[in-house]
């Protein structure tokens, strides 16, 4: 008779506990920040010189930050004869406090970069020159 009692007693604790869990557990909480930069160079021209695209963001985390999140985005396109030169430059500050270029416990900083350069005969003048085309 004592067993079914015990039973009885640890399956009714195993029942209730997860009601009482939330009690004794901390609360989940964003630990740091995120700053997200994304740019986008496009040189479609027809120049078969390198075009020259760069991007250099700065970003800067507050020592206070905590659950907070930035995100720049940029677009530059460029179409025609002559090759480009395609330049970002951004700055990003998030949280308080103290800033350092530096990320701190549980800070991300993400930098993305697409460079996309094609050289697109039909809009370099001298192609047709090469081709074996006849001249009118």
């Amino acid at each position: 008779m004592k067993f079914k009692f015990l039973s009885l007693g640890l399956f009714s604790l195993t029942v209730v506990s997860p009601l009482f869990a939330p009690s004794f557990t901390r609360p989940a909480s964003a630990l740091g920040c995120v700053i997200t930069d994304v740019a986008v160079q496009v040189d479609v021209s027809g120049s078969k010189k390198p075009s020259q695209q760069t991007h250099n963001p700065n970003q800067q985390f507050g020592e206070d930050c905590t659950g907070n999140s930035v995100t720049n985005t940029s677009t530059q396109v460029n179409t025609g004869p002559n090759s480009a030169q395609q330049n970002v430059n951004s700055n990003s500050v998030v949280g308080g406090g103290a800033t350092s270029n530096t990320p701190g416990k549980g800070d991300v900083g993400v930098k993305v970069h697409v460079p996309v350069d094609v050289y697109n005969p039909a809009a370099d003048p001298n192609f047709l020159n090469g081709v074996g085309v006849p001249k009118r």
